[in-house]
């Protein structure tokens, strides 16, 4: 309440100095701000440049601090002081110049890597509003020491496989796709993983709403937790996506205006809505919640694909073995072919390998009894061939 209270005591003495600007409290989730941790929320004062759009986020201390020289400014202004149009810009509380800010942030949650399986899905960029902000382009992949990918194949089917192993993953940030066209003049992104001390940065690039980053990174764990399992399962990684700013020339059309009138055309258009902050910090947390589930959704179908593609598999490996010759219906290479795809889709098919190998060992026993074997060895064979795992084959 108190910081809007303030917010309002500023925006009289913006109208009546007549710069043009506008400010606004808003609220950043703690996703996009990790020094504050993802659970956390932080106030800010968002003023606005009402000529060209340019913004600035002020945290609490710059804006206390600018708000005792705004006052001061307004009370001469009061006082009739003639000497205010004569300030020196960068003496002016209400001018600062133009830096980076925070476009949106996109939201990776990290799921598939528990099970081997690559994310490759574009996401989301969300404002503090939880209004769309455009599109980014990111791999988070299983790999090697050395950053090469695992592959399609590659499946683990309980992620209590990967205890106490190596494991390795690659970011990959491959482009985004920029709505406002302000951005145009340069965008980078920044992130920051669990037991990171510092935030990986791209480079900057220039002149495109549409950048290529084509930036990676490889992460490598010497041994897989518990604690590594349940950051897969339930964390994400939060890319930040920056734009640079420019003193860019004004639009004609505004500058004719008073900065009361820019306001209320602002206003009239949606472009501030005073004391809404906490509705839009709810819409962004669910914008969170609807990523995290269309994650989740899109990890089930990747999982159910792998598995289909390993079924089709063993269903063409037994359908070639089925018209093979007599003769050349070996159990020893049929297994091997069945084993190889059973065992890399993981623990599912592992049951119908081992009924194989029983029906291996009664084939072997049989020839070594004349005539076919003993009644206790036929009826093994027996058991083993009308298994249903045997009439699925």
């Amino acid at each position: 309440k108190q910081w809007y209270q303030r917010r309002v005591a500023i925006t009289p003495g913006s109208e009546e100095l007549n710069k043009h600007k506008s400010f606004e409290v808003i609220l950043i989730s703690g996703a996009a701000n990790p020094g504050v941790g993802q659970s956390g929320t932080k106030v800010m004062v968002k003023m606005k440049n009402l000529l060209n759009g340019n913004t600035w986020l002020w945290e609490r201390g710059k804006f206390m601090n600018r708000r005792y020289l705004m006052q001061d400014m307004y009370q001469r202004f009061l006082d009739g002081d003639e000497t205010l149009d004569e300030t020196p810009q960068d003496e002016d509380p209400f001018w600062d110049p133009p830096g980076d800010v925070l476009i949106g942030t996109s939201s990776a949650f990290l799921q598939a890597l528990a099970y081997g399986i690559d994310m490759d899905d574009p996401i989301l960029i969300t404002d503090y509003k939880g209004e769309d902000q455009g599109q980014m382009y990111v791999n988070i992949s299983p790999c090697d020491d050395k950053g090469k990918c695992m592959g399609e194949e590659y499946f683990v089917e309980d992620s209590s496989e990967l205890l106490g192993k190596p494991y390795s993953y690659k970011i990959t940030i491959k482009s985004a796709e920029i709505r406002d066209s302000r951005f145009n003049v340069g965008s980078f992104i920044k992130y920051k993983i669990d037991g990171d001390e510092e935030e990986t940065i791209t480079p900057t690039v220039k002149a495109s709403l549409s950048p290529v980053f084509n930036h990676s990174r490889v992460v490598k764990i010497d041994k897989v937790t518990q604690d590594t399992l349940d950051f897969f399962e339930n964390s994400c990684i939060t890319f930040q996506l920056y734009g640079c700013q420019e003193d860019r020339e004004s639009d004609k059309s505004l500058v004719k205006l008073s900065t009361k009138e820019l306001r209320q055309r602002e206003m009239s258009s949606g472009g501030i809505s005073p004391g809404n902050a906490l509705s839009r910090q709810l819409t962004k947390s669910n914008v969170g919640e609807s990523s995290a589930l269309k994650a989740e959704i899109l990890l089930l179908k990747r999982r159910n694909d792998i598995l289909a593609k390993k079924e089709k598999r063993i269903q063409a490996i037994v359908t070639e073995w089925g018209k093979k010759p007599p003769e050349e219906q070996k159990f020893e290479p049929f297994y091997r072919a069945i084993s190889a795809a059973a065992f890399n889709t993981g623990t599912m098919l592992k049951s119908a390998a081992t009924v194989i190998t029983q029906v291996i060992k009664a084939k072997k026993l049989m020839s070594l009894t004349p005539n076919g074997a003993s009644a206790d060895t036929q009826s093994t064979a027996s058991k083993a061939a009308g298994s249903k795992a045997c009439i699925v084959m």
